[in-house]
């Protein structure tokens, strides 16, 4: 089952620790991760259309990248970048419930 907005509204970052062979796995920016060696990408939607990307820079700090986001329906979601921050892509949400959301690799 795939989830579609409003149900990805928020701020989430890659539970790495989580991922399987065919998911990529995000939590709530809220949740209390273990430690890491290396920082988590993040990804925010936002219900105005407008999404962040958050890369680690090269001091582990958080590298945003501005765009916008909409539903494609099925569970695929297109995000672009207008100001040429970022190469736009499209997920393909397996999942979201219970605080997890759950990509396709």
């Amino acid at each position: 089952m795939s989830c579609t907005p409003p149900d990805v509204i928020g701020a989430w970052l890659h539970s790495y620790e989580e991922d399987t062979e065919t998911t990529a796995v995000y939590r709530p920016d809220d949740y209390p991760f273990p430690p890491a060696r290396r920082g988590r990408r993040g990804l925010e939607f936002r219900a105005d259309g407008t999404f962040v990307e958050l890369h680690p820079g090269p001091d582990d700090r958080p590298r945003p990248a501005a765009g916008r986001w909409r539903s494609l329906g099925d569970g695929r979601i297109q995000i672009t970048f207008p100001q040429g921050q970022g190469t736009p892509f499209e997920l393909t949400v397996v999942s979201c419930t219970d605080g997890v959301l759950t990509i396709a690799k």
